[in-house]
């Protein structure tokens, strides 16, 4: 029977691979509403140690979805962002083998709409990890080194030829020391390191002694069509919580060196259909063997609008090209489409069951209006909320009248 400590470790990690999935793709904060206003926040990076500081500064929405970077040329940082709450990490640039490297410090910060706030930050040495990797009874050469917190960040630095490594800038926690063998020929169960604090140097001594398997999955979608697209996707072993994540393409994904045993597979959103975390079907890894019948499907799409927009002064004329936003109930657009040349649209995607959503529609921006007969139309921006939307079904908002703009003399302009 599993212990609770171990069960606590596996859903931390399992939480942590779906983190790290994420950071694999470009990933784009949702775009404000361009009336929003903005606020500045800045202030001073301090060291606590000799020498000039190289940070990069990252910044978050207050659910930790990742908006930005840059790197600081400087010990002073300046923002400006629309009005909200916002969290700002700060990680030094030294390589991960240095054992005197900083560890990542975050401020949460409210910016307000034309007001400035300053917001200091310390930067503080970390932990360290240093020892040795063996796979096979000799020094691993170029062995990856991963540890991996509880509070779903990893680390990881690699192996010298002699199999040495140190990994430095780590923040007090907990950790599962994750080894991968170069050749990805042999695996380890993970190393447990408790109670690691600040500026502790602790050291570990890392064998790898199974041989590793590899497993070929085909990756499906609900309907049992091929997942194709380029996306990544992550193995956790059952058995050590360890993880593999690796490039899918044309609907399968390989994985090697990896430690024997059955595997949960962690899925991020691809096209119209959501992420999922599941089991791997048929996955059972071997020691030294390959398993080619695997399998592993989506099972749910994502919510989809559909409606039609048209001249509120001519409701038989469709307006082709008008552009269809969705906002969520705190402002931030998470869906946009046009309408065809039946002034019809089909705003779809991975969207969730969620309610208070407005849907917002306007000519092309690039166009305020439509050429109708020898006359140019002026059109206004409409919002329809609130909105419901429900996974996996869809939504038809009807009919929108988009209204002209205000004229003092005449409908619509002659086209010049």
């Amino acid at each position: 029977m599993r212990s609770s400590t171990t069960t606590r470790r596996l859903s931390a990690l399992l939480a942590l691979v779906v983190a790290l999935l994420a950071s694999l793709v470009l990933v784009v904060g949702s775009p404000l509403p361009a009336s929003a206003e903005t606020g500045t926040v800045k202030g001073q990076v301090i060291g606590t140690q000799a020498g000039p500081l190289k940070i990069r500064m990252m910044w978050f929405d207050r659910h930790w979805t990742y908006l930005g970077q840059r790197r600081l040329d400087r010990d002073i940082y300046s923002l400006s962002l629309p009005a909200g709450t916002y969290h700002l990490q700060f990680v030094d640039l030294r390589p991960s083998y240095d054992v005197t490297k900083y560890a990542p410090s975050d401020v949460t910060v409210t910016v307000s709409a034309g007001n400035p706030v300053q917001r200091d930050v310390k930067m503080r040495r970390g932990a360290a990890l240093t020892g040795t990797v063996k796979a096979g009874g000799r020094p691993a050469r170029g062995a990856r080194v991963v540890a991996a917190s509880t509070d779903e960040t990893s680390y990881e630095t690699t192996a010298n030829r002699a199999g040495q490594f140190a990994l430095g800038g780590l923040p007090a926690g907990d950790y599962s020391v994750f080894t991968y063998d170069r050749q990805k020929t042999w695996v380890a169960r993970s190393t447990w390191v408790p109670k690691l604090q600040r500026p502790e140097v602790r050291n570990l001594a890392l064998t790898m002694r199974a041989k590793g398997g590899s497993m070929l999955v085909d990756l499906k979608r609900p309907d049992g069509k091929a997942m194709k697209g380029s996306f990544f996707v992550t193995a956790v072993s059952r058995a050590s919580g360890q993880f593999w994540t690796e490039r899918a393409q044309r609907g399968t994904v390989i994985f090697q060196g990896l430690y024997p045993g059955r595997y949960r597979m962690v899925a991020p959103g691809v096209g119209i259909y959501l992420a999922r975390t599941g089991s791997v079907q048929g996955g059972n890894v071997r020691p030294g063997r390959a398993d080619l019948v695997s399998r592993f499907a989506w099972t749910r799409r994502g919510a989809w609008l559909t409606g039609s927009v048209v001249d509120k002064e001519a409701p038989d004329v469709p307006l082709e090209g008008a552009q269809v936003l969705l906002y969520d109930k705190a402002g931030n657009q998470i869906g946009g489409t046009s309408t065809n040349e039946q002034g019809r649209y089909t705003l779809k995607g991975q969207l969730s069951t969620q309610a208070g959503l407005t849907v917002a529609v306007q000519p092309d921006p690039d166009r305020d209006g439509w050429l109708q007969g020898e006359n140019y139309c002026r059109f206004e921006r409409l919002e329809v909320s609130p909105v419901a939307i429900r996974t996996g079904h869809a939504t038809d908002i009807g009919e929108v009248l988009l209204p002209h703009q205000p004229s003092s003399d005449r409908l619509c302009a002659p086209a010049s």
